[in-house]
């Protein structure tokens, strides 16, 4: 019985309750009715999302949204609409890129002298990491922007990053090992 309660108590304290109440982006809605080369009418729906305010971001990465964690490293790292702050905009970009398991390991104490144990209790699927942010934090430390560069640890991550299948670290390592062109 102490198991389901702790475990429901685990379950109900993981989800975000802050991600219902972050507003969300202004979107706009069009339609067109546009004629092809062939004549014929076709209607056309679109939906545009304007630019959040850095408030709205900031709200939606507190929930562990990792593309809006992305993004407020992003405006934090080249101080777009917020005060530039290299250390935090690192953190985040770390975090987002860290995989998130989907398994809570609990300790259930034994009952009438057995001994204890440990059970998984999956919380939720497995998240992996967003490569985007990693290759974000690599460049930071490769270009000299992060508040303790470090050239070893940005390269280091782009290595991983090129050998796990990421276009853009592959091109951007690829081009840092040929060397400088004259």
């Amino acid at each position: 019985m102490r198991l389901v309660v702790a475990a429901a108590l685990i379950l109900f304290s993981a989800t975000p309750a802050a991600a219902k109440s972050c507003p969300p982006a202004e979107v706009e809605r069009f339609s067109a009715l546009i004629r092809d080369a062939d004549g014929n009418v076709r209607l056309i729906l679109a939906t545009i999302r304007g630019r959040m305010t850095t408030d709205q971001v900031r709200c939606w990465a507190a929930t562990g949204d990792r593309k809006m964690m992305v993004e407020l490293g992003r405006r934090l790292e080249h101080g777009d609409g917020i005060a530039r702050d290299a250390e935090r905009a690192e953190e985040l970009y770390k975090a987002a890129a860290t995989p998130k398991l989907g398994t809570l390991w609990v300790y259930t104490p034994g009952v009438g002298g057995q001994p204890g144990r440990v059970m998984p209790i999956r919380t939720g699927p497995d998240e992996p990491g967003l490569p985007a942010a990693a290759f974000a934090r690599a460049l930071m430390h490769i270009e000299g922007r992060a508040a303790r560069p470090s050239y070893a640890k940005g390269m280091k991550i782009l290595k991983e990053l090129s050998e796990s299948g990421h276009a853009p670290a592959r091109a951007r390592y690829d081009a840092i090992m040929a060397g400088p062109t004259t």
